[in-house]
């Protein structure tokens, strides 16, 4: 069936700006299909999703919330020929349920993934700002380098960003260190596309936040790459593992640890904490490339926490 070239182009725009309920309702319209159809084009992913909930969302009078109406989100995307979360990308942070609207803030969310959590969201509540909801992370790459005693001296990271709502014109990166590192050891540098602005440093604890400003506004749909890197001063504490949080989904995310001769791990292997209440799980074992390196991949990452672990005997 022939598609008006407005309605083609409607999409176009709305998936840039949203809402998220008027871009799907166009991305059905400019397909063709109905409800049904798409209910069982789902159906055949294994996705279950009421005409009742697709027809909800489609008027706007609820949206996808839940890690399996997500998943649903991503297969729309697939069956409707849209780029890849580009719907997702509209729909922001999840709303606030419960004793969460008056009790906690998105830093103390972020927080519980981590230790310590209650000085990270210390830190980091004092400079979230609306470019924290406005921003999502189309794809992350980190590169960690363990020195010659064990320790972990750097985290170099390379972001794709891109903006969901507003005109976001900065990102807050945060770090925790290993337990006994002294937070004053910990340093920030914008390597990429980015400056400097307020940093902070929790008194008592390896915390550090640090404000990354854009040298302009993003508008919604649009994104942005940059890098920087937290470094480690000499503290002697040994490292056991290496591990990102995340508060939304993510498309894609590599990490990597490269490690310094002599002092070498016998036993590697990826971790996985699959939501804030979840435990942190050991997966499967890595193997250390000749060059020293460990590295892990992964698409299309939900909630919660990846990383590497090793044993040094």
């Amino acid at each position: 069936m022939a598609v008006p070239p407005d309605v083609g182009h409607e999409v176009d725009v709305l998936l840039r700006a949203g809402p998220f309920h008027a871009a799907l309702r166009a991305a059905i319209e400019r397909s063709g299909l109905t409800l049904e159809r798409l209910r069982d084009r789902l159906d055949r992913r294994g996705i279950h999703v009421s005409l009742s909930t697709l027809s909800y969302w489609r008027l706007g009078r609820s949206r996808p919330e839940r890690a399996d109406s997500l998943r649903a989100v991503q297969a729309i995307e697939t069956i409707l020929g849209l780029p890849r979360h580009s719907l997702e990308a509209l729909l922001g942070p999840p709303r606030p349920r419960g004793r969460w609207v008056t009790q906690q803030r998105q830093p103390r969310r972020y927080g519980r993934m981590l230790e310590p959590a209650q000085s990270l969201a210390e830190t980091v509540e004092a400079l979230v700002g609306p470019s924290d909801s406005d921003l999502r992370l189309w794809s992350q790459d980190d590169a960690a380098t363990v020195d010659q005693c064990g320790a972990l001296r750097s985290v170099h990271t390379r972001q794709v960003l891109r903006a969901v709502a507003g005109n976001p014109d900065r990102y807050l990166a945060v770090y925790c260190a290993d337990a006994g590192t002294p937070p004053e050891a910990l340093g920030v540098e914008a390597v990429r596309n980015c400056r400097l602005g307020r940093v902070r440093r929790h008194p008592g604890a390896p915390v550090i936040a640090a404000e990354l400003l854009f040298d302009h506004t993003l508008r919604a749909g649009q994104t942005h790459l940059l890098e920087y890197r937290f470094t480690i001063g000499e503290t002697g504490a040994v490292a056991h593992d290496h591990r990102r949080a995340f508060r939304y989904p993510v498309g894609a995310y590599v990490m990597s640890v490269q490690f310094t001769d002599p002092r070498l791990p016998v036993r590697c292997y990826t971790l996985a904490q699959p939501g804030v209440d979840a435990a942190l799980e050991h997966g499967d074992e890595l193997a250390l490339a000749p060059g020293r390196v460990l590295h892990l991949t992964a698409r299309d990452v939900q909630p919660g926490v990846l990383g590497i672990g090793w044993d040094w005997s």
